[in-house]
């Protein structure tokens, strides 16, 4: 049997890793906001514009797209996940905005009307590609003649603090599973600032920018939740989750975990450091 695009991010999404991605909704949101406002104003969203918003999660950055393209615009958030995307769909119907949808399904595969959007959007949501070049050339497809996309992506792990801390706690106790290699669909497959110029570039894509953007990460109010946070989302969580791994180890992890974290706790909780690429590109 084929296997179809993105199958193993579809399983993945639609399993474990949506079920914690809902359960941690409200501290990413926290943790994420101002991210997706750097994004944002990269991308200058004006009113009235058509906006995708991929990979929208539960739909934090879409109500914020909806804000700013305003009742004659439009905002439309999709995603893989049913469970997140049914958080998405909660949340919309308790607001009184009309000019927000979501829809479920893979963007690289995803039927496109041609030429109707003025920016495809996407706050750490275009990892995840089989193909990224056929999920961008799809994408393209649906831009208008001068319409951008806009987007940001994790950069590598040792420049993302709030990754390899956790990692090294982790690599302490138990072995670390085999790494995917680098171009694999996951959340560190964009850090090569080179590749995500060469996916553009052969999906068609001008005037591309790539420009660094770093800022502290807050994983959690206090070191319980930091704790709680670090060992289920991000790298470490798949290393810890192993079936090979004991109570004992990941009561150890934990220990040296608290221990780490402790020194950075302040009134407004922990934060680490985080690396990020900013991209914009148009369609012309």
């Amino acid at each position: 049997m084929n296997k179809l695009a993105n199958d193993d991010m579809i399983e993945y999404w639609n399993g474990d890793g949506g079920n914690k991605w809902v359960r941690f909704q409200e501290r990413m949101d926290v943790s994420l906001k101002h991210f997706g406002h750097e994004v944002m104003l990269a991308a200058d969203i004006s009113a009235g514009e058509s906006v995708i918003d991929i990979g929208c999660g539960c739909g934090d950055t879409t109500h914020d797209i909806a804000q700013r393209v305003g009742p004659s615009g439009h905002a439309q958030g999709i995603d893989i996940s049913e469970q997140i995307l049914a958080r998405a769909k909660a949340r919309e119907q308790s607001t009184l905005e009309s000019n927000i949808a979501f829809s479920l399904s893979d963007v690289q595969t995803h039927h496109f009307e041609p030429s109707v959007l003025d920016l495809a959007f996407s706050r750490f949501g275009v990892m995840f590609f089989d193909d990224p070049v056929i999920a961008f050339s799809n994408i393209r497809r649906g831009l208008k003649s001068g319409g951008r996309v806009a987007f940001m992506c994790w950069q590598p792990a040792k420049e993302n603090e709030w990754i390899s801390l956790a990692l090294d706690i982790v690599k302490n106790h138990i072995p670390l599973p085999v790494s995917p290699q680098p171009e694999q669909p996951g959340p560190l497959s964009f850090g090569d600032r080179n590749r995500v110029m060469r996916i553009l570039n052969e999906a068609g894509f001008k005037n591309i920018l790539i420009e660094n953007f770093a800022s502290p990460f807050s994983v959690g109010s206090n070191v319980d939740q930091a704790i709680d946070f670090l060992t289920n989302m991000g790298p470490a969580c798949g290393a810890i989750s192993q079936p090979n791994v004991s109570d004992t180890d990941k009561s150890r992890i934990n220990a040296e975990l608290r221990e780490r974290l402790m020194p950075c706790e302040t009134e407004h909780g922990i934060t680490l450091g985080a690396a990020t690429w900013i991209v914009t590109a148009q369609n012309l």
